[in-house]
């Protein structure tokens, strides 16, 4: 008899903002949610909004089209669950079931207008699946209509608020026809002081241990800075910076970006503004950039899937389904890992990184999946081109370092690009994952414990089982283990508790390890 496998849920999120629609596909795998296609279109649907709050049809026709082209994108899918949510423009718009009546004969799916309130419920939500949180976080998420603010206790907000500034309307409102000059940021900035004056008292105590911006605008402002700092971190000086380069510009049509939008551009002044109000106002000292925002917090609601308190674990869970991890094993492996980080941890300085090296121990055979020959380079493939939520981008390329290394003739050209101590790290995190490995190589070494390990100049020292007969094979491991490790300036070394020395520059008495002076 065959086995029958169920077909897999299928979900579509839609983010109806009021400067652009978001289209998100996934579907669910071992428990998590796999991204399948993201699309956006700037629709500007806030450019449409008149002093009466009357959508104009270009704006409508626009939104309709836009919903035509997502259709399409999921329309073939069978019992796929599909959400629709609109934001700021048609929570004010008169004559917003218009839009909506016609958006119904497109997809028979409702619309969704939801409060302001909500959609930062659900920003927060989506940034809190799509990184780790600190104990105290607040989030500012500068839209087209509106601005969200919100506070958060690790996963779950606690504070909401929605604000009437918007980079489109503010845009509109004192950017004229494109001039930008220090009028033009004075109006901006003080409309937007009075919004956030109108906050509770929560968000003025600046104690917080994570300042997270999310979605496109924020993201065109850390692309600007990155062109002139090298980085994407935001600081109320160098906001002030960009400032003072968009002025000397005088007119957007002057202002040009290499990694910006070309259609994000014209927003970037209105965003500015209102960025340097949050951070006058609150105060705020630094800003990152979070890659979660509305549509994933929609995307997570609809499917149903809980949030974990760590998410970088169930990011490692998910993925040692998906690539039918051997867990057992994996297990084992991980507990020997982490036994021998605890011997060296504090004086090797790796405490920050006991993590890291649990979860290159628990995926270290996720390549397996393709092949046995060289499943360390094929999980090191896997592992630096797959979505992990909760990750950074440098966490998830040292992870696929490790495991690109646990085996076999290290590979020196993915840790030589590194700084030195970086590289120094990995190399010792390294170091355990591949004794571990040895530990267990062929699934048969259940009775074999390594009782000792120290560290020695350059390197490490180990005191072997007194069961000679057990570790003869091991032994040979050890040696050619060695040499792998010598080539990354790693020195191993070791001898049986029984007294028998494998290093002519140790010697054991009474199941101690004493250097002998060379």
């Amino acid at each position: 008899m065959v086995a029958t496998h169920s077909q897999p849920r299928h979900f579509v999120a839609i983010d109806m903002g009021s400067n652009s629609f978001h289209l998100v596909i996934a579907r669910e795998q071992d428990g998590s949610l796999q991204i399948l296609h993201k699309e956006k279109q700037q629709v500007q649907l806030a450019t449409g909004l008149n002093a009466q709050n009357i959508l104009s049809m270009d704006a409508i026709e626009r939104g309709l089209n836009c919903l035509r082209d997502f259709n399409q994108r999921f329309s073939n899918l069978d019992q796929a669950q599909v959400r629709l949510v609109a934001t700021h423009t048609l929570r004010v718009a008169k004559n917003r079931e218009q839009f909506i009546e016609a958006a119904l004969s497109i997809m028979p799916y409702p619309v969704e207008v939801i409060s302001g309130h909500e959609e930062a419920r659900l920003i927060y939500n989506g940034i809190a699946q799509s990184q780790v949180l600190g104990k105290r976080n607040i989030v500012i998420d500068i839209g087209g209509g509106s601005t969200e603010v919100v506070l958060g206790q690790k996963n779950t907000p606690t504070h909401l608020s929605s604000l009437r500034c918007g980079c489109v309307s503010f845009n509109e409102r004192f950017f004229i026809d494109g001039q930008i000059t220090p009028a033009s940021f004075r109006g901006a900035q003080s409309a937007a002081d009075k919004q956030f004056a109108s906050l509770s008292k929560e968000y003025f105590s600046g104690d917080w241990d994570l300042v997270l911006g999310s979605s496109g605008t924020v993201k065109a402002i850390c692309e600007a800075i990155q062109e002139d700092h090298g980085d994407e971190i935001i600081t109320l000086a160098r906001l002030k910076q960009l400032k003072l380069k968009l002025i000397k510009c005088g007119h957007i049509s002057q202002v040009h970006f290499a990694n910006v939008d070309d259609k994000r551009t014209p927003l970037v002044p209105a965003g500015l503004a209102i960025l340097i109000s949050f951070f006058r106002r609150l105060p705020i000292e630094q800003l990152e950039f979070s890659p979660g925002a509305l549509r994933e917090g929609v995307l997570y609601e609809l499917a149903k899937i809980g949030q974990y308190q760590d998410i970088r674990h169930r990011t490692v869970e998910s993925i040692a389904q998906l690539y039918h991890v051997d867990m057992p094993h994996a297990t084992k492996v991980r507990d020997t890992a982490m036994a021998l980080f605890e011997q060296v941890a504090d004086e090797w300085g790796l405490r920050p990184h006991a993590r890291l090296l649990s979860y290159a121990a628990t995926l270290h055979e996720i390549g397996l999946h393709i092949n046995s020959k060289a499943l360390h380079k094929h999980g090191a493939y896997i592992i630096s081109n797959s979505d992990l939520p909760g990750f950074s981008e440098a966490l998830q390329q040292d992870l696929a370092r490790l495991i690109a290394n646990h085996r076999k003739k290290p590979n020196e050209l993915l840790l030589a690009e590194l700084e030195p101590g970086h590289k120094l790290t990995l190399i010792r995190l390294a170091c355990l994952l591949r004794l571990a490995v040895l530990v267990h190589l062929g699934r048969i070494a259940k009775a074999l414990v390594l009782e000792k390990i120290q560290v020695v100049p350059e390197g490490l020292m180990l005191v072997l089982p007194s069961h000679k007969r057990k570790i003869s094979l091991f032994m040979k491991d050890l040696q050619r283990e060695q040499k792998q490790m010598a080539s990354l300036g790693m020195q191993l070394r070791f001898v049986s508790s029984l007294g028998v020395n494998q290093d002519k520059n140790l010697e054991v008495k009474d199941d101690t390890l004493n250097t002998v002076a060379s």
